[in-house]
């Protein structure tokens, strides 16, 4: 049984891409809160060419966090997927595409299903809007 599986897509602006990233992301990992199915990094370059950047291209420290993360190496992530998001970069930009399995819902999805639960609806309220209902309340 798997926890649920969400993709994330984030741009680097200026592709400032940070170890403290990986960093955060590996310790997820580590205290099993998530895995990492599929990743991968496009680069959009001043003309906009739009590539995949290989480990091989990128500095040895995160090529070596990126493949310890990428460990199952799923291939969830294909082709169109990596065009999509680079037409939706801006120039001289970079994003990283990431789909993880939500492990620490594994429990609680089994006990609901034990329980006879069955889904009804499911969907996800935005960081920037959970803001908003924040603001509301302090109103």
């Amino acid at each position: 049984m798997r926890g649920p599986i969400d993709y994330i897509v984030m741009e680097f602006v200026g592709n400032q891409f940070k170890g403290e990233v990986l960093d955060a992301l590996t310790e997820a990992v580590n205290k099993k809160i998530i895995d990492v199915l599929d990743i991968a990094l496009i680069h959009k370059d001043n003309e906009g060419n739009v590539t995949t950047m290989e480990l091989s291209n990128v500095d040895n420290e995160i090529a070596c966090a990126i493949d310890e993360l990428h460990k199952n190496k799923a291939g969830l992530i294909t082709l169109d997927d990596e065009e999509e998001v680079g037409e939706l970069l801006d120039l001289n930009n970079s994003a990283g595409i990431l789909i993880i399995e939500q492990l620490w819902a594994k429990d609680l999805k089994k006990a609901l299903l034990n329980a006879n639960g069955k889904l009804v609806s499911e969907g996800r309220i935005h960081p920037d809007a959970a803001a908003e209902l924040d603001d509301e309340e302090e109103n």
